[in-house]
């Protein structure tokens, strides 16, 4: 047996020792971890682990222990983390435990407001049909009270609880069950919830059977050329007459009459649901595609933490766009997000189909129909015919790499004798545009790239540490070496 799968079953019997020790969510993983942090300091050492597996009842050889450290601590500090620990054995939530929180929350979500508010939860969790209530090994008011906090933990807002969140709520959960526990997964939510009861409700099994029987039909249909996604999406778009890249319930319920599926009614509703993952009423075939090639291929489907496939990004049109940026200039960058911002004419954050292509237009980049329908339908991430431009910016700017950061930050140091700001003057006596990177690489004349820089800063009169560090994160984006980053910060600057 190769170490990664010795690992795997490593990991599943430390879940099911959590488990054995009554343990049912992250808030009691977090407990037993500090008893064995003698200094108090968030983390264990390797002795202090291997106390710990011991604890719970899990032993191991020296080697399997070296090899299960290595894989906790992530980032290689000799010591692991409660959160790197906590990171691993949350993954791995299987397709059918992941279905059925989702029918659970599409069974608790009668009007389809894609979010619950928790005290309608507190009144609806029924504590005593917990299955440790049921066996005596926990009390209703202990069920109750773990599931009231570590529930509120997970809202983002603090009143109510977003499908996500709830999903990540029962990924704690997961977190302390082993793979053999399905069925007792399954028990947790549908007797807690009371979701076996109700005439629309499609069990989580049957709707794993729609899914397969959906992919047979489209597979019966896929020539060998094509896969069973592509199949998929040339149905879908048939049925998309405005070629948005979403369809209603209705077109999808005629894109499955299509395929051949005879489904009921609320089989269709309960499928429609599983995909309208931000339910909006509308869903991105994109993904159910990306899903159904998926399936097609063999590939696991439930890849990463947040349990959804992501369109994959129009790279090549991003390269070209990322390549006709750094020709333009360093500044190029913060122009563009200045054109983007002015074509927001609601200031809502977001641009129309329309605004969007005017934005990329009056940036200087001509694209095809198709060119332009990939990349704004990539970044429409809840399909609703707008995006949001900061999310379309930040994508090309990217974060500074802590190299880059800690250089900035101890430039910021010398030049700001420590404060938190310095004036635009000082600012720009310390700029040396004959060293900078327009004029080095020859796009720019000096007296062009002096111009450019206090246009840039026109309208500033106090420079912030955190201005200075945005400022130079979109200069960042468009130079690709480390090396010659540190050089443009060294040469440019007095």
């Amino acid at each position: 047996m190769d170490w990664r799968n010795k690992l795997e079953l490593i990991q599943n019997k430390i879940r099911g020792q959590l488990h054995a020790r009554k343990i049912d969510d992250l808030e009691g993983v977090y407990q037993l971890m500090s008893e064995f942090d003698k200094d108090n300091s968030g983390y264990l050492d390797k002795d202090e682990f291997q106390k710990f597996l011991s604890k719970i009842g899990v032993f191991l050889t020296t080697q399997e222990l070296r090899a299960v450290y290595d894989k906790y601590d992530s980032n290689k500090d000799g010591n692991i983390a409660y959160a790197e620990f906590v990171n691993l054995i949350r993954e791995n939530m299987s397709e059918r435990r992941i279905n059925v929180v989702r029918s659970t929350f599409a069974f608790l979500d009668q009007q389809r407001q894609g979010r619950l508010l928790l005290e309608n939860l507190y009144r609806l969790y029924q504590a005593k049909n917990h299955p440790r209530v049921r066996t005596r090994q926990k009390t209703a008011d202990q069920v109750t009270k773990e599931f009231v906090n570590a529930i509120s933990k997970r809202s983002k807002d603090c009143q109510s609880i977003s499908e996500d969140e709830f999903l990540n709520y029962y990924a704690d959960c997961n977190a302390t069950l082993p793979s053999e526990k399905e069925e007792y997964f399954t028990d947790l939510l549908t007797s807690t919830w009371g979701v076996t009861s109700g005439a629309d409700y499609v069990s989580p099994e049957r709707l794993a059977q729609l899914e397969i029987i959906l992919f047979e039909k489209i597979r019966q249909k896929t020539v060998t050329k094509d896969d069973e996604g592509k199949t998929a999406k040339k149905a879908f778009m048939y049925f998309d007459l405005e070629n948005k890249g979403t369809i209603d319930i209705y077109q999808f319920a005629q894109a499955l009459q299509k395929f051949g599926c005879v489904f009921s009614d609320k089989e269709i509703q309960a499928l429609f649901n599983k995909y309208d993952s931000d339910k909006s009423g509308r869903l991105c075939y994109d993904e159910i595609c990306g899903l159904i090639a998926l399936m097609g291929s063999g590939n696991n489907a439930n890849v990463n933490p947040v349990f959804q496939i992501a369109r994959a990004p129009p790279q090549e049109t991003l390269n070209r766009i990322r390549n006709d940026l750094i020709k333009k200039g360093q500044h190029s960058v913060i122009r563009m997000a200045t054109i983007f911002a002015n074509s927001d004419k609601n200031k809502n954050g977001t641009l129309n189909r329309q605004e969007f292509q005017w934005a990329m237009k009056e940036s200087g980049f001509l694209l095809t129909k198709t060119e332009y329908d990939n990349l704004f339908r990539y970044f429409d991430k809840n399909c609703d015919d707008e995006v949001s431009f900061v999310e379309f910016i930040s994508f090309l700017r990217k974060p500074l790499t802590q190299f880059r950061l800690d250089l900035v930050n101890q430039f910021w140091n010398r030049i700001s004798n420590g404060q938190s700001s310095i004036s635009i003057q000082q600012l720009k006596q310390l700029y040396d545009a004959t060293k900078c990177q327009d004029v080095t690489l020859g796009i720019k004349t000096v007296a062009d790239a002096t111009k450019d820089f206090n246009d840039i800063w026109k309208d500033v009169q106090t420079v912030t540490q955190q201005q200075f560090i945005d400022y130079l994160t979109d200069i960042s984006a468009l130079i690709e070496s480390e090396a010659i980053f540190e050089k443009f910060i060294r040469n440019s600057w007095k």
